[in-house]
């Protein structure tokens, strides 16, 4: 069930800060923990909640900053905090391993997770990625217009974005939460050395494609997943194949 950000209030303390979380399934299925993309809380992964909860216990949570989450000082915000506060968070759950998702920017803090908890990790998901400083989004908007037009002409179902996937509570800390890649260099090089399965995927309109297909060939048995008529963001244009890959890697994970 997703409840409204109005509706979701559950919070605890990990790295001492206070986070909003939400943890949704069966105990008995594989967790899998999904990282927000830029600019959204985590009731914007209401579109594949739950055909994902067919397959996963789902832990949602903001990044510090974000969403109903606090924060602590400004040199925190950073993917490596961000990483290791997932793993805090996860050690409050008693969750000792999960499969890790993350979108666009949410990606890059999957791929820390990854280099600084692999032993956290049943498996790793990178949607929408590149890992490459400065990032360049300047036509996604452009390619999500294109991915669109062609999901009308497929007669595909639109998706309609609430202005409540984007709600935070405190303006200053959300913009500082998205400078994390300011201060962090490229890592794609680093993921070679991975032991668990890991699924890179992304969208045919989306400026990350090329780059995305880059780090699937860097990662030992990386599986590279081209989604057809999708932008950035791919929750948002085609959700239930979204879904449809992501409860199909249920059969890679290390359980």
């Amino acid at each position: 069930m997703c409840l409204s950000y109005q509706q979701s209030n559950k919070t605890l303390t990990a790295n001492g800060v206070d986070f909003h979380y939400a943890l949704d399934g069966e105990v008995s299925k594989p967790v899998l923990a999904l990282i927000n993309m830029a600019s959204v809380n985590l009731t914007a992964w209401e579109p594949v909640l739950a055909k994902l909860l067919k397959s996963y216990r789902i832990l949602r949570f903001d990044i510090r900053g974000t969403g109903k989450s606090a924060w602590g000082t400004d040199d925190e915000f950073t993917f490596s905090q961000y990483a290791d506060d997932l793993a805090a968070i996860m050690d409050v759950l008693n969750i000792p391993k999960a499969f890790v998702l993350g979108v666009a920017y949410g990606a890059r803090t999957a791929a820390q997770f990854a280099l600084r908890h692999e032993n956290k990790l049943t498996g790793l998901a990178l949607f929408d990625v590149a890992l490459t400083p400065p990032v360049e989004q300047s036509q996604q908007k452009i390619l999500a217009a294109k991915a669109r037009e062609l999901l009308k002409e497929a007669s595909e179902p639109e998706i309609e974005f609430k202005k409540s996937w984007r709600f935070y509570e405190n303006r200053d800390a959300a913009l500082k939460a998205h400078t994390a890649h300011q201060h962090e260099p490229d890592t794609s090089n680093m993921m070679g050395h991975l032991k668990v399965p890991v699924l890179v995927a992304c969208g045919r309109q989306d400026m990350n494609l090329n780059e995305a297909q880059r780090i699937a060939k860097v990662i030992p048995g990386g599986k590279f997943e081209l989604m057809e008529m999708t932008g950035h963001g791919s929750p948002f244009f085609r959700p239930d194949h979204f879904a449809n890959i992501v409860n199909d890697f249920h059969g890679q994970l290390i359980l």
